[in-house]
C-alpha cells in the first residue's frame, strides 16, 4: 500500500477516535445515573489516549508532521443516512449503550481490517493494540447493557482504564 494511503488510514483512525471522544463526552452529559456518567467520562478519556497513540504513529510515518484528521469518516457520519439521527441523539440509556457498542464494533473492525496494510511491524502492532482496546470497550459496554437490562442499575464506576490494564 502506498504511503499516502497509509497516512489516510491513520487520519481516518484519528477522526474515528475524535468522534468517539465527542460521543462519550455527550453521553456522560446526557446519562442520568452517576455511575453511567462516570463510565462514559472514562471512555471519553480512553479515546483521547487512542488519539495520542495514533498521532505518534502518524508522526513516525511522516517524520514529525502534524496529524490532521480526515473529516467525515463514516463510523459516526453514516447514522444520518441510515435514518438513525445524529450520533448524539439519545432516547434513553439503553440506546446510548447500544450505539456505543455499534460504534466500538465498527472501530474494532476497521483496525482489524487495516492492521496488515502496514509494512512496518510497529504500525501493524499499533492497529492491533487499538483493535484490542476497542474489544475491551465492547466487553465493558456489553456487560453494562446486560446488567442494566436485568436490574435497571449501572455497575459501579470503572476505577481503571481498559488501556492502562493492557499497557501494564
Amino acid at each position: 500500500m502506498k504511503q499516502e494511503e497509509l497516512i489516510r488510514l491513520v487520519q481516518r483512525a484519528i477522526q474515528t477516535e475524535y468522534d468517539g471522544q465527542r460521543f462519550y463526552t455527550r453521553a456522560a452529559e446526557e446519562v442520568k445515573d452517576p455511575k453511567g456518567r462516570a463510565m462514559f467520562a472514562q471512555l471519553a478519556k480512553d479515546e483521547v489516549y487512542h488519539v495520542e497513540v495514533i498521532k505518534n504513529l502518524y508522526r513516525d510515518l511522516l517524520a514529525d508532521a502534524e496529524a490532521d484528521p480526515v473529516k467525515g469518516y463514516p463510523i459516526f457520519q453514516n447514522r444520518k443516512k441510515e435514518g438513525k439521527g445524529k450520533p448524539t441523539d439519545f432516547k434513553n440509556e439503553f440506546e446510548v449503550l447500544q450505539r456505543a457498542l455499534e460504534n466500538e464494533a465498527v472501530a474494532r473492525d476497521f483496525y482489524r481490517e487495516h492492521a496488515r496494510d502496514f509494512q512496518a511491524k510497529e504500525a501493524e502492532d499499533v492497529f492491533q493494540d487499538l483493535m484490542e482496546m476497542e474489544e475491551g470497550h465492547i466487553r465493558l459496554l456489553q456487560a453494562e447493557l446486560d446488567f442494566l437490562e436485568q436490574r435497571g442499575f449501572w455497575f459501579d464506576h470503572m476505577e481503571f482504564s481498559v488501556e492502562e490494564e493492557q499497557d501494564g
